[in-house]
């Protein structure tokens, strides 16, 4: 006897009660991922402001302006979404859609308890990394199809710079996989039981957030949106929630970023005390990004060759040199 068809309603109410489902729609996923966007923006603002002694936004909301992220994310929404008349109108629009896709897959790889995570994969940390290898064809196909000199130009800086920091990326995080023996995200965190990465790997933690800050263009590494000489490069043709998704990605790329350093050299969501591993993981990840962020109102750009030069001799040869100290902390040092 053949069994019933199922009852679709049923079946969408227990799709939408599951636990996976929450975790991909609230928390850590897409309500979230929009939510930590908008606040992060605020935040962002309101420190470089302090930093360089300018008022930030206020005026939206009693609480220091908070609202003022998602008054412009309401008004990038609605605005007129005008295409460069030469385009390659399927790149374009595709090029910073699918760069907020991939920027909003980066979260469902990182622990943030033992509880709260998307997908636990064995091979976490190498899947992390090869999804933020797509950015630079992204940003090179966005700057390309706009069929105008100062997105491309804005595109090649990219790929440039992203192609000579990309390598140093990985080679730095080589350091803690060899210290945990996997590489998966949350038994890097478990081991560091005992005590945090950050001490024996303090040279490969410093070259993972230089280098990870140079893969989010962010300054003093924001080459490819240089205003005074490219006009916001590769995103100089795009309004409205074109614009958004693209800056969008790069705030959620940030909070990506700063989740898996804390991940990788700041215990994750281990710490002391009867509080839940979800505080100490969101406290970790918070100190990162004001890091980050202390980095845009303190320095200044750097030039392109400066930044080229950089990352293929002096940073990919002082990750090399971390992978050779971790070595010997590893094996240790051989007897005469």
């Amino acid at each position: 006897m053949a069994e019933p068809f199922p009852d679709p309603i049923q079946m969408t109410l227990a799709i939408m009660t599951s636990p996976l489902f929450l975790k991909i729609a609230i928390f850590p996923g897409l309500t979230s991922i929009a939510i930590i966007a908008a606040l992060l923006t605020w935040l962002d603002r309101k420190i470089t402001a302090r930093v360089q002694l300018r008022i930030g936004p206020q005026y939206v909301s009693p609480l220091g302006g908070i609202l003022q992220s998602f008054a412009d994310l309401i008004k990038l929404a609605f605005k007129e979404l005008p295409l460069p008349e030469k385009a390659d109108k399927f790149f374009f629009v595709m090029a910073p859609v699918f760069g907020m896709v991939l920027a909003g897959g980066l979260m469902g790889l990182i622990p943030f308890s033992h509880e709260t995570l998307i997908s636990n994969l064995e091979i976490g940390l190498p899947v992390f990394l090869a999804f933020v290898t797509l950015s630079p064809t992204l940003v090179l196909l966005a700057g390309w199809s706009a069929n105008s000199k100062y997105p491309f130009i804005g595109g090649l800086r990219s790929l440039f710079q992203q192609t000579a920091y990309e390598i140093p990326l990985w080679l730095s995080a080589i350091g803690v996989v060899m210290l945990a023996g996997t590489f998966n995200l949350e038994k890097i965190v478990l081991a560091q039981s005992k005590g945090w990465f950050i001490v024996p790997q303090a040279l490969g933690a410093l070259l993972f957030l230089i280098t990870s800050v140079a893969e989010q263009e962010r300054i003093p590494f924001d080459l490819p949106e240089a205003e005074p000489e490219v006009i916001m490069g590769w995103q100089a043709e795009y309004t409205g929630f074109f614009f958004l998704a693209a800056q969008g990605a790069g705030f959620i790329k940030l909070y990506a970023f700063s989740a898996l350093f804390a991940t990788l050299y700041l215990g994750g969501y281990l710490g002391p005390g009867p509080l839940p591993p979800l505080f100490w993981s969101l406290l970790k990840t918070i100190g990162i990004v004001v890091a980050v962020i202390l980095l845009r109102g303190t320095f200044g750009r750097v030039r392109i060759d400066q930044l080229l030069r950089a990352g293929w001799t002096i940073l990919l040869g002082l990750a090399l040199v971390n992978i050779v100290i971790t070595y010997f902390i590893v094996v240790g040092f051989p007897t005469i």
